[in-house]
């Protein structure tokens, strides 16, 4: 299972610290999983959005590679 970060008052996190995690994901249901563990606001971000969506195409080709 895929760590989700956590915000902090030291360390305000931002949608590019959840994207940079969401690159750790190797399946479908553990972006699903991941996603699902964060954030509104990261969720709906645009930019989360699109890495969401590139990281699926990703593993869907690494799949059909196979």
């Amino acid at each position: 299972m895929i760590t989700v970060p956590q915000s902090t008052v030291e360390r305000p996190l931002t949608p590019i610290d959840f994207i940079a995690s969401l690159q750790a994901c190797s399946s479908l249901s553990e972006v699903q999983q991941f996603a699902s563990r964060c954030p509104l606001e990261v969720r709906q971000d645009e930019r989360f959005g699109r890495a969401v969506a590139k990281i699926l195409g990703e593993i869907k080709e690494r799949q059909a590679a196979a």
